[in-house]
């Protein structure tokens, strides 16, 4: 069953990496709009992020029954390492005195939204499933 669940989580945030960046490549593209970062680095980063904790939440929820309850706290504070990481690896974007635009600030900002909501999604259907 957890095998099961681990290769849907990859397929499906393996899906959203391929069609989000996609789809967002080719609309950038298309109006002529370059970056000063590589937007796939955002998108693989967020990808696997959301892969990682997703596997880590269905893991915990099947085997460690006496955490079960606390999954929801876990994920506030997954959250919060996630969005350190994230400022981390991506520094020299986020605090460097280069002025970003605000469709470069957007581009940003996409794939970390399509990702939050994939991955709430899934918490979601894990913390419902235990109760």
């Amino acid at each position: 069953m957890l095998q099961k669940k681990i290769l849907h989580y990859t397929l499906l945030c393996g899906l959203v990496l391929i069609a989000g960046y996609a789809i967002h490549n080719f609309i950038l593209e298309q109006l002529n709009i370059e970056h000063p970062f590589n937007l796939w680095h955002i998108y693989l980063f967020q990808g696997i992020a959301t892969l990682i904790l997703c596997i880590n939440f269905e893991f915990i929820s099947q085997k460690m029954q006496q955490l079960k309850d606390q999954l929801g706290f876990f994920y506030l504070a997954a959250m919060a390492v996630k969005v350190g990481l994230f400022s981390l690896f991506f520094k020299d974007i986020l605090f460097s005195s280069l002025v970003l635009s605000k469709t470069d600030s957007l581009s940003l900002l996409i794939p970390v939204f399509l990702f939050l909501f994939l991955e709430v999604l899934i918490i979601v259907k894990i913390l419902n499933r235990n109760n």
